[in-house]
């Protein structure tokens, strides 16, 4: 789903709320920099083209319900991928996978 990236097989756990979330990282070096995509079903149901949805929401000034959920969970994802992901080793990323 992500063009050029492979499944890190890297996955993290996130706490949102009272319970948890499983995301997963996915990888590609392209052009001199290392890109690592959060993945995770929240993201992909508002993907414009696969479910004709908008991403932020269904009409200008109108935001879906979950934004809150979705967007905080991509930002806690992203500060824990330089914890767990090892992207100095080598310009082609030498991950812990």
């Amino acid at each position: 789903q992500y063009k050029d990236a492979w499944d890190t097989s890297v996955v993290s756990e996130i706490k949102m709320g009272d319970g948890y979330e499983t995301v997963r990282f996915f990888h590609c070096y392209k052009r001199g920099v290392d890109r690592v995509f959060i993945d995770h079903p929240l993201f992909l149901e508002r993907v414009w083209g696969k479910t004709e949805e908008k991403i932020y929401g269904p009409d200008a000034g109108t935001d879906y319900k979950d934004n809150q959920l979705r967007f905080s969970l991509l930002c806690q994802a992203a500060l824990e991928a330089p914890r767990i992901l090892s992207l100095n080793n080598n310009p082609y990323f030498s991950g812990p996978y």
